[in-house]
């Protein structure tokens, strides 16, 4: 999931099992930075509704696509922004402190 945030790339998710499914509607429901690829009744991804999800995020006019394509812009500025990592292992650190205590 973080290497595709961390990419210019268009997100579609096809999950299949676990943690594809909650990283899918998290990245397509919540955060809107994807699109997740509807399945048939029968639980099958059919080549038409793929086309489809490819072609929402791929169009130039098309409105899920300007919305994912900015959200998508937007998170990664704020994942790759100086010292996030930084912050990030200092707030872990000083919370086990604050178990310790």
């Amino acid at each position: 999931m973080w290497e595709s945030l961390l990419s210019d790339c268009q997100i579609v998710c096809v999950p299949h099992l676990g943690d594809q499914i909650l990283d899918a509607r998290l990245m397509a429901g919540e955060l809107k930075v994807a699109v997740e690829v509807e399945r048939e009744n029968n639980g099958w991804v059919s080549k038409e509704s793929l086309s489809e999800a490819i072609i929402s995020v791929m169009d130039k006019d098309s409105e899920v696509g300007g919305l994912v394509k900015y959200n998508h812009a937007r998170l990664k500025e704020v994942l790759t922004s100086e010292g996030i990592q930084e912050r990030y292992l200092d707030t872990f650190i000083q919370s086990l402190h604050g178990l310790l205590d």
